[in-house]
């Protein structure tokens, strides 16, 4: 089966998009290494770009992608086989990070104080900054 050149070239380059994407949301910490999503947008990516290596017939990019897939995969297993108690855990140790971290970002913030003030203690000002008395 022939396939068109530009399909083959969309497939190349979704897969290097979606590699690409799961190398940057790594690099900027809002994947783990060693999660699902991570390791299946590289077995996805991976796999697309054997099938466009493959048909371009550049084998040394094959290779490189097909073991990429391969470390994914093994990845992937190694995780399914531990089972689902330690996914859990581990998605909510992630979780409860993130928690902590807005609880911290929050109490660095300086609400004002919004307390309704009597008019009779509140100085007034005039349009050029000046006190006034009311």
């Amino acid at each position: 089966m022939e396939m068109s050149p530009f399909l083959i070239d969309a497939i190349g380059w979704i897969g290097a998009a979606l590699v690409l994407l799961a190398y940057a949301l790594l690099s900027i910490q809002w994947m783990h290494g060693n999660s699902f999503s991570y390791q299946f947008l590289n077995v996805i990516g991976a796999v697309m770009l054997v099938i466009n290596s493959y048909y371009l017939r550049a084998y040394p990019s094959v290779g490189v992608n097909a073991a990429w897939v391969g470390i994914a995969l093994l990845t992937l297993l190694r995780d399914w086989w531990r089972g689902p108690a330690e996914a859990y855990k581990k998605v909510t140790t992630q979780f409860s990070k993130r928690i902590s971290l807005q609880k911290i970002t929050l109490k660095r913030i300086k609400f004002p104080n919004l307390k309704h003030q009597n008019r009779k203690t509140r100085p007034v000002t005039n349009g050029f900054g000046q006190t006034q008395l009311s």
